[in-house]
């Protein structure tokens, strides 16, 4: 689950489930999400473990980030109902964080089962090789959780197994 808390919109949450769906709901409206993304017909439903919101600096931009139990992340883009980018980290996507919600996607940072972490450049994207990113090998077990501080968005913390906590610049 996943909350925007800040910036243009309404106000929405996110969610993803174990079938590989993402959904999204405001929290205006009753029972039903008012975006449903879910696994084409015969594609394998993977586990979605994190979800977060990012690009939303005015009313009608907005999306969503997700990371399922076999490494993939997927960037799905709201305004216009598409996948707008996808890798593979090879490991369980843990958490997954932009450093700021409010502005043009900057930076987005995922953890994973393996110790790693992944910060992906959202400003550089190359056709083929998709986002400019580095890996750092940052625990001994899993990083359950990363988060930003709120007041320099160029400091981050990762949260590991073992009870350690890393800050990272």
């Amino acid at each position: 689950v996943g909350g925007l808390g800040i910036g243009d919109g309404a106000p929405e949450i996110v969610t993803g489930s174990r079938d590989g769906t993402v959904k999204v709901w405001d929290s205006r409206q009753k029972d039903t999400p008012v975006v449903n993304m879910e696994p084409m017909e015969g594609e394998t439903k993977r586990d979605c473990w994190t979800v977060a919101f990012s690009h939303a600096f005015n009313d009608q931009d907005r999306c969503v980030c997700a990371g399922y139990d076999n490494g993939d992340i997927k960037l799905f883009d709201l305004r216009n109902m598409s996948l707008r980018w996808e890798t593979n980290i090879k490991n369980g996507v843990c958490s997954v964080e932009f450093d700021r919600k409010d502005i043009n996607m900057n930076k987005l940072v995922a953890t994973s089962l393996e110790g790693k972490f992944h910060v992906f450049d959202m400003r550089t994207q190359h056709p083929t090789k998709g986002f400019a990113s580095v890996s750092e090998k940052a625990h001994k077990s899993t990083i359950w959780q990363v988060r930003h501080l709120p007041q320099n968005r160029d400091i981050f913390m990762t949260a590991g197994g073992a009870g350690n906590l890393h800050l990272w610049k």
